[in-house]
């Protein structure tokens, strides 16, 4: 059974990767994070709101889940989903981000906006973390959009390695326009 501890543990993994990212990007301007290498590519700024689009969404359906309950124990196979989606993101294949994850059309905010919204969503996803019921740790409080239901360390590892899947992609971005 999942606990707390192993949970926040993840969670702190995943927090303190995204510090170190955002203070790394803190060198560059305005200009250069929110420049996009190609007409068809993402800029910085874009990839950070894009971040907290999807932890929204993750964040949403589970307060969407513990509100009206029904949700069970994850499965085995949701931990077989779980390591699989996350192989799937660690390859070097490009994805087209799932309808709930894409940056709503027409959207324009500055870098400092799209890392507030983040901040903002973090915090509630470490507040959540931090009172859910110890006993539901391991349900199936997330739902990913191809892989389906996982259990809240399940996400936290999912995202994690979505995070990291995009740090990658910020490198590259920056390669080209810094």
């Amino acid at each position: 059974m999942a606990t707390r501890k192993e949970l926040m543990e993840a969670f702190e993994r995943m927090e303190n990767e995204r510090q170190q990212l955002l203070k790394r990007l803190e060198q560059y301007s305005e200009e250069i994070l929110s420049k996009k290498p190609a007409a068809d590519s993402w800029s910085v700024t874009e990839t950070v709101y894009h971040l907290k689009v999807a932890e929204n969404g993750a964040l949403q359906y589970m307060l969407k889940k513990l509100e009206v309950g029904g949700h069970q124990k994850a499965t085995f196979g949701a931990a077989v989903k779980q390591k699989l989606l996350n192989l799937a993101v660690s390859l070097p294949i490009k994805y087209k981000a799932p309808p709930v994850a894409q940056i709503p059309e027409g959207i324009n905010v500055t870098y400092a906006q799209a890392v507030a919204e983040w901040n903002e969503v973090r915090g509630g996803l470490r507040k959540q973390y931090e009172t859910v019921d110890e006993n539901i740790i391991g349900n199936e409080l997330f739902k990913h959009p191809a892989a389906g239901k996982l259990s809240v360390l399940q996400s936290v590892k999912f995202m994690r390695q979505h995070v990291i899947r995009h740090i990658g992609q910020i490198d590259r971005i920056l390669k080209v326009v810094a």
